[in-house]
């Protein structure tokens, strides 16, 4: 069946970073440097948190009684940048997006197919559970940001121009959400690539007419959504070109 448009995950398979931990330590830094000297409290909140994390990280426990991405941002959220003028928090995340090491990180084996993708008229998005500001300065910064019409991501929230923690409205449900965006765009589900290379992004695979499954997903994860949703695994990016143009 024809395709009418493509839609992305971020975390593992626009970006090879497989959270969004690297750009919330990378903020958190930041003004951790910038409460010195003037915000002791806010220093030593930012220590005992990165300590947290480090700790939550490290042991990577996945039960059924604990949520690691969850338990992630409500301690990012209360501990580090609740309060924080949201215009410190913008400054750096475009510095984060300016870093070589950060674009460097993209996977532009997916980017310069979708784009060409796009220019061909078709439709494009992502939708992600990472932090949509951040998603969108990076693709900025790349050129990679006028290839997507649409970015669904979680926002920070915001009192009063200050933080009051990122939202996680978009995870585990990602496949309810993409629903509702095709219909809210009137796109057959029949008619869409989701490329994806998580378990979070199962149900996306699922219920689109053509699953592919992104380069940066493992090995067995590979071989078990080519199994269970009959999807794509592409090996090059001229598989992947080939694929989008033969649809």
């Amino acid at each position: 069946m024809p395709c009418d448009a493509i839609i992305c995950d971020w975390n593992g398979t626009i970006t090879k970073d497989q959270d969004e931990k690297p750009i919330l330590e990378s903020i958190a830094v930041d003004l951790f440097k910038a409460s010195i000297p003037w915000h002791p409290m806010r220093m030593v909140h930012i220590l005992k948190a990165r300590k947290e994390l480090e700790a939550l990280h490290s042991e990577k426990r996945r039960d059924s009684e604990f949520d690691f991405i969850i338990e992630m941002f409500r301690i990012y959220n209360t501990k580090i940048i609740n309060g924080v003028p949201t215009s410190v928090i913008e400054r750096s995340v475009k510095k984060y997006a300016n870093k070589q090491h950060t674009l460097d990180k993209l996977d532009y084996r997916v980017l310069r197919p979708v784009d060409e993708y796009h220019r061909a008229g078709k439709a494009t998005g992502i939708l992600s559970a990472g932090y949509r500001y951040g998603i969108q300065m990076i693709l900025k910064t790349a050129g990679y940001d006028v290839s997507f019409d649409f970015c669904e991501a979680n926002l920070l929230q915001e009192r009063g121009g200050r933080a009051i923690g990122i939202d996680l409205n978009i995870y585990r449900n990602k496949a309810q959400l993409l629903m509702e965006l095709l219909r809210e765009r009137d796109i057959d589900e029949r008619r869409v690539v989701y490329l994806g290379d998580g378990e979070d992004d199962a149900g996306c695979l699922e219920i689109v007419g053509h699953p592919i499954v992104a380069f940066h997903a493992s090995d067995e994860l590979k071989q078990r959504y080519a199994r269970k949703y009959k999807a794509f695994v592409p090996r090059t990016e001229e598989d992947l070109a080939k694929y989008l143009q033969d649809i």
